[in-house]
């Protein structure tokens, strides 16, 4: 009769197990490669992996000394490794398809190779784009994210773009309540393991809804989680930098407003990081508070990039 196994070899067995799999997953997102093509050195390979050049120069010598000639030319066809660059701008920015389940860089090879790192402002940074849904304002969204996106990440800060493309292809241009929930609780997955994941980072949720056309002549809104401290003190950040320099607001308001409708609660009360929504609409009718984009002093992109950087300097102010 054999002895029973005792349990903590159980244990310690599944315990490798665990941690093999850890490994394998790990290598498998780590171990990128990339095709040399004519006219390509290490420097301009490495800048379309969005990978910072001068940091990671040496590590892709020693990764692929067998196929470099005369110390540092590439040879056109030839599959070069890429070295483990966490800080890369292909991961610190990434496109969430909730729908889809899967992952992807927000830049492609030629968007990345003409990003460069300009400090690190907002190293400690985690930030979340999201969109209440529909095709068209999308559009739009792609294009306001995706230029926040890369202002945000050249100073250090790691920004994540969320969708649900299934989601999106049922719809043309406005969500049902049920759907937006549904959509919503996806979102809220995805973010909150993020957050696990970054936790000790500042991060912030922003939530873009586009209802209507043309942005040049568009109303503002800035609402907030009433029960959110950090997110009322983010949305009134954002207030003071849009009352300086835009239009007269369509009524003066001395706080940001909060926010009660039922999918907007639902998404916030399921998130972990505060949350604030910029609630575009059209500016020719009149509207409880906002603040008119048509006579702007600076475009909307840099107005929000203002923004999240003074509420960020203020919390470390704070610190």
């Amino acid at each position: 009769m054999h002895n029973p196994i005792p349990r903590s070899v159980f244990r310690s067995l599944s315990i490798c197990f665990f941690l093999l799999h850890i490994h394998a997953t790990v290598a498998q997102e780590t171990s990128n490669t990339i095709v040399a093509k004519t006219g390509d050195g290490i420097f301009s390979v490495l800048r379309k992996s969005g990978i910072h050049p001068i940091n990671y120069y040496e590590q892709f010598l020693k990764l692929n000394a067998d196929n470099i000639k005369n110390g540092s030319e590439l040879i056109v066809g030839k599959e070069y490794i890429l070295p483990d660059a966490p800080d890369s701008f292909k991961r610190t920015g990434v496109r969430i398809d909730t729908g889809e389940e899967v992952e992807a860089p927000i830049f492609n090879e030629t968007e990345l190779s003409l990003m460069n790192q300009k400090d690190t402002t907002l190293q400690n940074t985690v930030y979340y784009f999201v969109h209440s849904g529909g095709t068209e304002s999308k559009k739009r969204f792609d294009s306001l994210t995706r230029q926040l996106a890369n202002d945000l990440m050249v100073k250090g800060a790691r920004v994540y773009l969320l969708e649900d493309s299934k989601i999106a292809a049922a719809i043309s241009d406005s969500l049902s309540l049920v759907a937006k929930k549904e959509m919503y609780g996806n979102f809220s997955s995805a973010i909150n393991k993020k957050y696990l994941r970054h936790k000790g980072a500042y991060q912030r949720v922003i939530l873009i809804e586009d209802a209507f056309g043309p942005r040049e002549n568009s109303v503002v809104r800035i609402s907030h989680n009433p029960k959110s401290r950090e997110g009322r003190q983010f949305a009134s950040v954002l207030e003071n930098v849009l009352r300086k320099n835009t239009s007269v607001p369509v009524k003066e308001k001395n706080e940001p407003n909060s926010f009660k409708d039922d999918a907007s609660l639902y998404f916030a009360n399921n998130l972990v990081p505060p949350i604030v929504i910029l609630n575009f609409t059209d500016g020719s009718k009149p509207l409880q508070g906002g603040f008119n984009l048509k006579s702007e002093k600076k475009p909307l992109v840099g107005l929000l990039n203002d923004g999240i950087l003074e509420d960020y300097s203020q919390l470390n102010f704070e610190n």
